[in-house]
């Protein structure tokens, strides 16, 4: 008797194993669906208007080298 019970609950923790593994797949399925659209969307807005992109991004840069700096001191 105690046979069939271990043999059922390693069955269910079998189950339970592979919906796990199932919805684990679905998830990475669906980020990278969404990443996917927000990397086009994206590099869709900066080749509208590179410079301004970079000049942000320049910017940026500057005040966080800035804030960097002045914190070693």
């Amino acid at each position: 008797m105690e046979e069939e019970e271990t043999k059922q609950i390693n069955k269910t923790l079998n189950d339970l194993s592979v919906k796990i593994d199932n919805k684990i797949e679905e998830l990475t399925k669906s980020i990278e669906k969404t990443l996917g659209e927000k990397q086009e969307y994206a590099e869709g807005k900066i080749s509208e208007n590179p410079l301004a992109y970079m000049a942000g991004a320049f910017v940026g840069g500057v005040i966080m080298g800035y804030i960097m700096g002045r914190g070693k001191n």
